[in-house]
């Protein structure tokens, strides 16, 4: 900092005299005032300022549960958060475990201004952590699995959070199911089940099918199977007992879920609490392949008036009874033939670069700076009109030994791209796709309609070849 300077000589002894001053309390001589003239002369902002309200920089720190990523979308919303949460001048503390600190890049670390090594999965280290007072002024993660450790440690500093008892509810989605159940919102039918005999008696009750089997607290598609009878059981059962590394931190449950499968188009609502009341920004339009797993979700979902309607009331009606009083939602729920039924509940946003659609579609808005502003408590800000459409395109390569990939470059290069990440090189084996984390690649196109933004991701995903044996 202070070679930038040596071409201003006078400056310099300033700076140099004035450092001594703030930082190991030398007397500063007749002229200059630590208070009036240091910080500003080195470029930095005056603590007492800022302890008193002086200026238009705040205080407050923010905990970043979770702040190194292993999706390109999870880094560009650390990204996002760290650029909106700066331009509110809070200070970002990251806090992740020691594994994963010693593995992010730096530009990853240079995104929060601080980092502790915390396991942020254990709910236990979190609440000890937070026993020793950290100066803290709000508390968030973008991560599934730390969403609990999130609420516990906001609970132990009393921050503004949800109640934990309501994140647990959310995670654990038969006891998601039986609250909107009771709240009037149709639901599949789900049964609590320890082995294949209590998902076979099950489907005996409520045939004849299909079914879903699934994790009761996984996340990512991971582990999800329709069956359409006890025979297939032992198959989907198998999805369960090697778990991709997404899932490691989840301790093994005893238990998995049976439900009724549900008929009909896939979509998700996408919001933030303000206030305590939720507000749906995005209604979102999933396409998917075998399997489950996701390959599109594109913003506007493209609904009538009248079914866009219905669905965001059906979201904050859900939210609202599962008790999710703060922070970014992700709401998924299917439009069937008898009216809208929701799927789980995510008191975190959507993945799948989902959050940049959202702000995309809503020019100048910053969902994480919304959410910032609600957990310091400070006044919302408009929130822009809907223009335009985006989309995210995933692919899917075939499976064997990638030789090469092509028109790979040509799409990342268009002008109407503004992401891209392909998640394989050369040389890798690949298998089949069957949950978020094991598809190839993904770019987000965007366009003046939805029409437009369709034919060209159908357009781009085109040029794409993956070459295998």
């Amino acid at each position: 900092m202070l070679d930038a300077w040596k071409d201003r000589n006078n400056r310099y002894v300033q700076i140099n005299t004035i450092w001594s001053s703030l930082m190991v309390g030398r007397p500063c001589p007749p002229g200059l005032s630590p208070r009036a003239d240091g910080w500003a002369i080195l470029g930095l902002p005056d603590p007492e300022a800022r302890a008193e309200g002086v200026g238009d920089v705040s205080e407050a720190t923010l905990l970043v549960m979770g702040n190194t990523a292993m999706t390109p979308w999870a880094r560009d919303q650390i990204r996002r958060l760290s650029e909106q949460a700066r331009r509110r001048g809070v200070r970002l503390l990251g806090a992740d475990t020691a594994a994963n600190l010693r593995r992010a890049a730096p530009e990853e670390l240079s995104l929060v201004d601080e980092v502790v090594a915390l396991d942020v999965y254990d709910a236990d280290a979190c609440r000890a952590w937070a026993a020793g007072r950290p100066r803290v002024d709000a508390v968030l993660t973008i991560r599934e699995l730390s969403v609990l450790p999130a609420a516990l440690t906001a609970e132990a500093l009393g921050l503004p959070g949800n109640d934990p008892d309501a994140v647990r509810r959310v995670r654990n989605k038969d006891l998601c199911r039986k609250r909107l159940r009771e709240a009037g919102l149709p639901q599949p039918l789900t049964a609590l089940c320890r082995d294949a005999a209590d998902a076979a008696r099950f489907m005996r009750d409520t045939g004849p099918g299909p079914w879903i089997v699934k994790p009761r607290d996984g996340l990512a598609g991971i582990g999800v199977s329709r069956v359409d009878g006890p025979r297939e059981l032992p198959a989907a059962l198998a999805r369960f007992a090697a778990p991709p590394p997404a899932m490691g931190p989840l301790p093994a449950s005893p238990y998995f879920l049976t439900e009724t499968f549900v008929e009909g188009d896939e979509y998700s609502a996408e919001g933030v609490v303000t206030g305590g009341e939720p507000q749906v920004l995005a209604l979102t339009r999933k396409g998917t392949a075998d399997g489950f797993v996701e390959v599109s979700q594109r913003v506007p979902a493209g609904l009538d008036g009248p079914t866009a309607a219905r669905a965001r009331d059906a979201v904050g009606r859900a939210l609202t009874a599962a008790g999710v009083t703060r922070g970014i939602f992700h709401v998924e729920f299917w439009v069937t033939s008898s009216g809208i039924v929701l799927g789980e509940l995510h008191d975190r946003g959507g993945g799948d670069y989902i959050h940049a659609l959202v702000e995309h579609t809503r020019p100048g808005l910053e969902l994480y700076g919304a959410l910032i502003d609600d957990l310091l408590g400070d006044a919302p800000r408009p929130v822009p009109e809907p223009a335009g459409s985006a989309r995210a395109e995933f692919l899917l390569a075939p499976a064997g030994r990638l030789r090469a990939v092509r028109g790979w470059e040509e799409v990342a290069r268009h002008p109407a791209v503004v992401a891209a990440h392909l998640q394989v090189t050369p040389g890798d084996v690949l298998g089949r796709a069957n949950d978020s984390y094991s598809r190839s690649g993904v770019f987000v196109a965007t366009a003046d309609t939805p029409d437009g933004v369709d034919t060209l991701a159908a357009a781009l995903a085109s040029r794409i070849v993956f070459d295998t044996e």
